[in-house]
């Protein structure tokens, strides 16, 4: 293999779905060790791929901005791309396949542009190659890394016979000292003799969550045996409050940025998440078998979003009530799924991998 090529990977957002594509970066850095791998993030993403080991160069589009209006974005647009085609990659792939990732294909001056045939928005009238999907829309079965993936083996780029020996990983940044110090802060009450659990209720989609009595049940069953540790955003305290109900817990809801909140699924033992970031984020800080990590699933499908690894569930364990929707709004107008998942049974999971609670 010709291990000196140039390579520019687009997928700008969002943050599980960044975590699950840098096993794209992860692949290439293992068949093309001398290969430049650069990216492009959106502004709001960017703390995951700055400063990432698996990366040469980070460049940052000001999504946040040009989507108020493409048109007149267009020369901004420009101008950033402009800085990208000096490179002369060989390769960019746009793992995304939207609008706004295929200007940006179109524009990188990438010798050979690829990406999903599946493609949506008209994304692939921009790629010079269109690798063929294993698993039509919605997706329900084949795991979403490996989707990723599909792409690197349907172009060409790694063999089948390399694909079949490597084993799906993903990096991210360091943590800096100030980081480490910040935490250190934060957690600074933390009972050393406990093991650390993540809960991180809160996701973007309604019909993603889980009823919140059932939060309150498993705070309540493991709050003695373990340092409970919520994360999420400063509107996510509402939700955290009332599942604590003014009983003990490290509530870091609205106190960390991006290197921070990795910073803390770092100490954590296990991390219990709805299907988003904090879920997937942990499975880019796993080392040495931890942390666990438990995803309750709803409306999206376990088969393809549960992290990948030894001892990571994805719940329900049985067959779910409804078949996975992957709609923001529930259908019967019920969020029966979301009540479906009890947790005694998330309980009796965590009793088999932490025995003293």
């Amino acid at each position: 293999m010709d291990e000196k090529k140039k390579f520019l990977i687009v997928r700008l957002s969002a943050i599980g779905d960044i975590v699950h594509s840098l096993t794209v970066a992860d692949c290439l850095r293992t068949f093309y060790p001398d290969a430049q791998i650069d990216w492009v993030v959106s502004d709001k993403c960017k703390g995951i791929v700055q400063n990432n080991p698996l990366l040469d160069n980070v460049y940052v589009a000001e999504i946040s901005k040009w989507r108020k209006n493409w048109l007149l974005s267009l020369p901004d647009i420009v101008k950033f791309t402009n800085i990208l085609k000096k490179n002369k990659y060989d390769y960019t792939i746009d793992v995304q396949g939207l609008f706004k990732s295929a200007i940006i294909t179109a524009l990188s001056g990438g010798k050979e542009k690829i990406g999903m045939a599946d493609g949506r928005e008209f994304s692939t009238l921009v790629l010079d190659k269109k690798v063929a999907p294993k698993e039509k829309r919605p997706f329900k079965n084949r795991h979403i890394i490996r989707r990723n993936l599909d792409i690197l083996e349907g172009s060409g780029l790694v063999s089948k016979e390399n694909m079949a020996k490597y084993t799906p990983k993903a990096q991210l940044p360091p943590s800096d000292e100030m980081t480490k110090n910040k935490i250190d802060n934060l957690l600074k009450d933390i009972d050393t003799t406990k093991p650390n659990f993540v809960f991180a209720p809160a996701t973007m989609w309604k019909n993603k969550h889980w009823d919140v009595s059932e939060w309150q049940k498993l705070f309540n069953l493991v709050k003695n045996g373990a340092n409970i540790i919520f994360t999420g955003v400063e509107k996510d305290l509402k939700l955290i409050n009332e599942i604590t109900n003014g009983e003990n817990a490290f509530i870091l809801a609205g106190k960390t940025n991006m290197s921070e909140y990795i910073e803390v699924l770092r100490r954590a033992d296990l991390i219990v998440s709805p299907d988003s970031g904090a879920s997937h984020l942990g499975f880019g800080v796993i080392k040495e078998g931890r942390p666990k990590i438990f995803t309750l699933f709803f409306a999206t499908s376990k088969n393809v979003y549960t992290p990948l690894g030894e001892g990571n569930l994805g719940f329900p364990l049985g067959k779910p009530i409804c078949i996975p929707c992957h709609k923001r709004k529930c259908k019967k107008g019920t969020m029966e799924c979301t009540k479906y998942i009890k947790a005694e049974e998330v309980f009796e999971e965590i009793k088999k991998i932490f025995k003293n609670l």
